[in-house]
């Protein structure tokens, strides 16, 4: 009755410089979805623009980096469906009614996709490590984190307007919340 984890390699929430989900929309947004997309872009730009400046970047250091991020967004989005799903059927009003197998079958979801998780965050720093230094690496954290509460205040009407949770994708490392993940 469970259904298997998707074997996907992805940190939830990830980042793509350069590519913002919301710019793949086939419609035209309406007047609000359109503010909020502008705001988006030149926040994205803002952003690729500090990264570069802060890690010291010439522009072709920025097009790898922007390219490396990008070729970890695939998987990175289908971990994070991967764990939407998985956070929805923990909330089903049905879970006391699951049997032990199916308990015992949805626990172990839970730590395949952490498992997924953490190895694509591994193999994602390894490669960015073969493009930045170690100190780079850790400055373009600190600026990931950044961008991610100036996202939540945006989220949360103290910055002027809302923004999609998908902009730039993950914005701290795996471990920068605490906690486990899917349960947040």
């Amino acid at each position: 009755m469970m259904r298997k984890a998707v074997p996907a390699l992805v940190i939830a929430g990830a980042m793509a410089l350069g590519t913002l989900a919301a710019a793949a929309q086939v419609t035209p947004p309406r007047g609000g979805q359109r503010q909020r997309l502008e705001l988006e872009r030149r926040l994205q730009l803002r952003f690729d623009n500090t990264v570069q400046q802060q890690l010291g970047l010439d522009q072709g250091g920025m097009d790898q980096l922007q390219g490396l991020l990008r070729s970890f967004q695939e998987e990175r989005s289908a971990l994070a469906r991967s764990q939407a799903s998985l956070r929805y059927r923990l909330r089903d009003p049905g879970l006391p009614d699951l049997s032990e197998e199916e308990a015992a079958t949805l626990i172990q979801e839970m730590v395949t996709l952490q498992e997924q998780e953490l190895q694509l965050y591994k193999r994602e720093q390894a490669e960015l490590l073969s493009i930045l230094s170690p100190l780079q690496l850790l400055r373009l954290y600190r600026l990931r984190d950044d961008l991610g509460r100036r996202v939540q205040q945006l989220r949360q009407g103290r910055g002027g307007g809302a923004v999609r949770e998908g902009i730039g994708g993950t914005l701290s490392p795996p471990f920068g919340g605490g906690g486990f993940p899917l349960l947040r």
